[in-house]
Order: C-alpha cells, then sequence, then structure tokens
C-alpha cells in the first residue's frame, strides 16, 4: 500500500509539466486562428468602406471636396476598425476617355466616366507575447464604377 501511494503523488509534477506542454501550442494555434479570423473580418470590413466611397464619390462626383467627403463616408463605414490600421489612406481618381484624372480634378469627370476609391492601411495584428515582434501587413481595396454625375 505504502508504495502505491508514493508513486501516485511522484506522479502529480509529471502531470503539470505534460499538461504545460501541450496546453502552450494548444492555445497558440487557438489564438492564431482567432488572429486569422479577426484579419478576414477587417479586410471585409475594409472592402466594404471602399465599395460604399466609391458608390457615394460616384454619385457625387461634382462637388469640389469630393476627397475629403468620401474620406469621411470610408471612415464612418470603417467605424471601430479603423483603429487596427495605421498610415490608412483614401485615394479618390478616374479615367476620362482612358486617360488616368489625378485625385485633384475627379470632380471634371462626366458621365460614364470610370472613377477609382483606392483604400489603404497598414494592418496590426494583436501583440499576444509582450516581448515578441509581431508583423505588419499592408491592406488595399480598390473599387471602379461609373460616373453618374456630370459636369
Amino acid at each position: 500500500m505504502v508504495s502505491q501511494k508514493l508513486r501516485g503523488s511522484r506522479r502529480w509534477g509529471a502531470t503539470t509539466i505534460e499538461t504545460a506542454l501541450v496546453m502552450i501550442p494548444t492555445i497558440m494555434f487557438l489564438m492564431g486562428v482567432f488572429e486569422y479570423g479577426r484579419l478576414l473580418m477587417d479586410w471585409n470590413v475594409l472592402n466594404n468602406a471602399a465599395r460604399e466611397g466609391c458608390r457615394y464619390a460616384l454619385v457625387n462626383n461634382t462637388s469640389p471636396t469630393i476627397g475629403t467627403e468620401v474620406q469621411t463616408v470610408v471612415n464612418g463605414k470603417m467605424g471601430r476598425e479603423l483603429s487596427n490600421f495605421t498610415n490608412f489612406t483614401v485615394t479618390v481618381s478616374g479615367y476620362h476617355l482612358g486617360v488616368y484624372v489625378p485625385p485633384a480634378n475627379v470632380n471634371t469627370l462626366a458621365a460614364g466616366d470610370l472613377i477609382t476609391v483606392t483604400v489603404s492601411g497598414k494592418y496590426i495584428f494583436v501583440n499576444v507575447f509582450p516581448f515578441a515582434v509581431t508583423p505588419s501587413l499592408t491592406i488595399t481595396s480598390s473599387v471602379t464604377m461609373v460616373c453618374e454625375g456630370a459636369t
């Protein structure tokens, strides 16, 4: 009886170490799955914000402040997810008869011309481990539609 009792109590340390060795990679895997899902969600929000910005730009392209208006629309559609990005930029450009129109002249586009809204930002991953360097990823979404407004 005594030998079984001693052997059972000595096993507790080995069980704790085995549990720790299994739990560390399991938790790291689960955090990776969570972070990848968060990345895909933010990417989807960025794509939707670019599409909504382009919809606003193609209807209101004659406005002289179209660039700042589209920036406001995109930032509104991004909502709280905007805090997950750095270097966030919104660019409005266009094509008139196949010729590139810079962002400053977008309000001169006529009906039937193409207008493009490009949204770009550097995605910030969650830093789960305090001393580890987290990678960064630049995400860009570009949407092109046909203008409805005319000059």
